[in-house]
């Protein structure tokens, strides 16, 4: 089953874009030509990330994630934390959550 979030061409290189995930928010991220999806909350005190310098950045905190695993970078989000990332998959121009 999968749910449609956004068109593969309206996800910049080097840029996030939030997307609704089922009444969440949700980033889409294409980075070095690779596309990631993950829950818009920093495990620090659930703040929005942003694209910067190479990492998803809490804009609250500043908080780093790596953007291939969202793995904890920087504190004061806990290191040993990770960003919930989204399985998706591209399909005919279309970027879709896929229900595992």
């Amino acid at each position: 089953m999968e749910h449609f979030l956004v068109d593969d061409n309206d996800v910049k290189e080097g840029d996030t874009k939030e997307v609704d995930f089922l009444g969440r928010p949700a980033i889409i991220v294409r980075h070095n030509g690779k596309i990631h999806a993950y829950i818009n909350c920093c495990t620090h005190l659930g703040g929005p990330m942003k694209l910067k310098k190479g990492y998803l950045d809490c804009t609250w905190h500043d908080s780093h994630f790596d953007v291939e695993t969202g793995k904890s970078l920087k504190e004061p989000a806990p290191l040993d934390s990770k960003l919930i990332k989204l399985p998706i998959k591209i399909k005919d121009g279309k970027i879709y959550y896929v229900y595992p």
